[in-house]
């Protein structure tokens, strides 16, 4: 399941921006392959920072994770393009400074407890261990 669509970026961002960015070919209409690939991008991304703490894949998005995927697909999108803002810089580099806090438990997903358990999607992963001690640590 992709953490944002291209109807997300749409609802944030508002259909001009998107259009700017991703039609490629001057049609009028983003470019499909283009937001796919942007959003695939963002996926990578993402997965790799909660895979350091949660199982996956998630059994919910939670909006800060579809935010996080739409920022950073609207800036791997305008790449591509001389399209890209400093806006869109910044808010790519906080999606990433957030899923790093993510990443090392500072900041949690608000998922419910019914949603996760040992060996469960959305349950945190805290690793192998040994002697009763997590061999991976969660900085602070």
């Amino acid at each position: 399941m992709p953490y944002a669509i291209e109807s997300d970026i749409t609802d944030l961002y508002g259909p001009q921006l998107l259009l700017k960015i991703a039609d490629h070919d001057r049609d009028g209409i983003p470019d499909p392959e283009v937001v796919q690939k942007g959003l695939r991008s963002a996926d990578e991304i993402i997965n790799a920072y909660l895979s350091a703490l949660y199982t996956l894949p998630l059994p919910s998005t939670p909006g800060v994770v579809r935010e996080a995927a739409v920022d950073i697909a609207v800036y791997k999108i305008a790449l591509l393009r001389a399209g890209r803002s400093d806006e869109m810089r910044i808010r790519y580099e906080d999606a990433l400074k957030l899923l790093e806090k993510i990443s090392t438990g500072k900041v949690g997903l608000g998922l419910t407890p019914g949603e996760g358990g040992a060996g469960t999607p959305g349950a945190i992963d805290t690793g192998p261990s040994k002697a009763g001690r997590s061999i991976r640590t969660v900085r602070s």
